[in-house]
């Protein structure tokens, strides 16, 4: 039962993310939390002990054509100790951005 409550908080935190500012946003975002808690007190009463979440990773619009891009690759970034290089993918054009980030 918590690791559903756990996936129905990821796939509400994805729809955040993907939501434009506003109401859904904040909705879809209480929601997440709402099960975050569930998973939370379902825990405690068994007393378990729940992982740290990550944040979800946000995703850029395409430079060239303004698309949402998705994320194609994670790798550890060359010459930095602690840093992932991320690579997001455009699916309209197929262009292709990378940022590097400290690793969590």
């Amino acid at each position: 039962m918590i690791a559903e409550y756990l996936e129905h908080a990821l796939q509400f935190e994805r729809m955040a993310v993907d939501a434009a500012e506003g109401p859904l946003k904040e909705s879809l975002t209480n929601q997440a939390l709402a099960y975050r808690k569930l998973a939370e007190e379902r825990a405690t009463r068994l007393r378990l002990h729940l992982p740290k979440a990550a944040a979800p990773i946000a995703r850029p619009n395409c430079p060239r054509c303004g698309t949402r891009m998705m994320l194609g690759r994670i790798r550890p970034a060359h010459g930095k100790p602690d840093h992932d290089e991320r690579t997001f993918e455009c699916p309209n054009c197929g262009n292709e951005i990378s940022e590097v980030v400290k690793s969590k």
